[in-house]
């Protein structure tokens, strides 16, 4: 075969390779939807999974979960509209079923509804994720056909209302906070923020702008101890923000046994921040600026386990 008959055949493979593509996706496109988004923002979003329902709605501007409005995420519940506005269809899987096959029977499938002014705008049922992990199996409005979808959907994936609530419960500059005190195993340590004469001092020698000093620490009844500003603002770091882990059903009055305490007065609000026991993990809230008990990781509060003042000393 000769060079020019060699070239020949392979620009000809080349040409019937780049035909197939073409015809296949001529074909891919008309068997796949595409979705349309909406215009402006959706104002419910109804979760549905075996025999269990979330239902998150806004309500004056704000998002709400559950029979009992329960403050939600809203940003989960924002990210939530935008993915399934965004949704986008890849390939037809199957127009004959097998929906047991895809996790997409009533007892294996999530159904998601978004809707705005009881309008439905999108009616998607998710099944389990394709090969590659990639991609999720999914059913669209009332159609039949099995299809894949890009992506994943583990924000709506095996959630609970305490999933979809608001897990910010407090949140305390450190700069705002003027006293606080703790009260743990039968001790409370007091502290007060007073101005730093001698870095006020030091500040008028340079001459310039006066900066804003937020002043020292002390102890009250151990003025005496040098404490380190930045040690002492570390054991408020817990409170910007102090999120919640998930929720109890415990009422807030009936608590007892707090095992420390924490008040905090902050530019005109009083604060009191009260921990239970729980378990080895978590320990059980209660703000006084919320109705609610919750759980927090126990990691994050135990720097208010304080026994002395050595670790907040200033180093020599």
């Amino acid at each position: 075969m000769t060079v020019n008959k060699k070239i020949a055949l392979s620009l000809a493979v080349i040409a019937a390779l780049s035909l197939y593509i073409i015809l296949t996706r001529v074909k891919w496109s008309s068997d796949v939807p595409s979705l349309r988004g909406w215009e402006g923002k959706a104002d419910e979003i109804i979760i549905t999974h075996d025999d269990s329902t979330v239902r998150i709605f806004r309500k004056e501007g704000k998002w709400l979960v559950g029979d009992k409005g329960f403050p939600a995420d809203g940003t989960l519940a924002d990210e939530i509209e935008k993915r399934f506005r965004e949704i986008v269809l890849t390939d037809l899987i199957s127009k004959k079923g097998f929906y047991a096959r895809y996790d997409l029977t009533p007892d294996k499938c999530v159904e998601v509804i978004i809707k705005k002014r009881n309008e439905t705008l999108r009616r998607c049922k998710i099944g389990k994720m394709g090969p590659t992990n990639r991609h999720t199996f999914v059913m669209i409005d009332e159609r039949p056909e099995v299809y894949l979808a890009e992506g994943t959907f583990e924000q709506v994936m095996n959630k609970g209302v305490n999933d979809f609530r608001e897990k910010e419960i407090l949140k305390v500059r450190q700069s705002d906070v003027s006293e606080f005190s703790i009260q743990y195993q039968g001790r409370t340590f007091s502290f007060a923020r007073e101005e730093d004469k001698d870095a006020s001092k030091a500040q008028g020698e340079k001459g310039g702008a006066k900066k804003k000093e937020e002043g020292r620490w002390i102890c009250r009844g151990m003025e005496g101890v040098s404490l380190d500003k930045e040690k002492v603002n570390s054991l408020l770091a817990a409170l910007n923000p102090l999120r919640a882990a998930t929720f109890s059903d415990v009422a807030k009055e009936s608590l007892t046994g707090s095992i420390c305490t924490v008040r905090i007065k902050a530019r005109g609000r009083e604060i009191s921040l009260m921990l239970y026991p729980k378990n080895d993990s978590n320990l059980i809230a209660a703000v006084s600026e919320s109705p609610y008990v919750f759980e927090v990781n126990k990691w994050s509060v135990e720097r208010f386990f304080l026994k002395g003042l050595d670790s907040l000393k200033k180093s020599e």
